[in-house]
């Protein structure tokens, strides 16, 4: 093999490896998705009213589709929760005529800490990070709403000074931009030396009494 060769051949190597690697790159720049917009797994709670009828709550599909009776697959790719019930009509107004389409969109995440009922919850994308809140069970007694922060894995995309300012100015989820699998952990007021005292005393009396009592037997 001449040099020639050998530096043509390894051009077309660069050129082939460099093409993969744009295509890899474009492949992963497609599959993220913004936190406002639909995943797969997300619900929405449908119904459609016209010579068709239909209400359910369908789920987002592999490839970010809703599959619909009679009507087939509509893309939801870079469709924004909040703007759902607009765009679904438009769809399905391809379809049908005139349709009267109620969509919302529903997504499900963990509510932890200091409420009534912690664990997962799906909910309504536009319900207020108060109601939410109420939704778990309430505050609980130790409760203390000005410590309360969003994670997202294990990091914190909310901080309580943000979700405190959510919760008095009215804000909702998709505002807010949460995603599925969001933790909303519910702040704990912290112990004071005298609460801590008063549960030092409640261990410690009773055993003293103990004491006592077999020390005079």
């Amino acid at each position: 093999m001449t040099a020639v060769s050998r530096y043509v051949g390894g051009l077309k190597a660069i050129v082939a490896a460099a093409g993969l690697l744009a295509m890899l790159a474009s492949a992963a720049h497609a599959q993220v998705v913004a936190p406002e917009e639909f995943h797969v797994g997300d619900r929405i709670a449908l119904s459609v009213e016209g010579p068709a009828t239909f209400s359910d709550t369908v789920s987002v599909r592999d490839g970010l589709i809703l599959r619909l009776p009679n009507i087939g697959d509509i893309p939801l790719t870079g469709v924004k929760r909040a703007n759902i019930q607009s765009y679904l009509t438009q769809a399905i107004g391809k379809f049908i005529r005139d349709p009267v389409v109620h969509a919302t969109a529903l997504v499900r995440i963990s509510v932890l800490g200091a409420v009534g009922r912690p664990g997962f919850y799906t909910l309504p994308s536009d319900m207020l990070l108060s109601d939410v809140v109420m939704a778990a069970g309430g505050p609980g007694g130790n409760a203390d709403l000005n410590r309360t922060v969003v994670k997202r894995g294990s990091e914190e995309v909310l901080s309580k000074e943000q979700v405190a300012s959510a919760l008095s100015s009215g804000e909702t989820l998709d505002q807010l931009q949460l995603a599925p699998g969001d933790q909303m952990i519910v702040g704990e007021k912290p112990n004071s030396s005298f609460d801590t005292i008063l549960k030092v005393l409640g261990v410690t009396v009773p055993v003293l009494s103990l004491l006592l009592y077999f020390s005079r037997r």
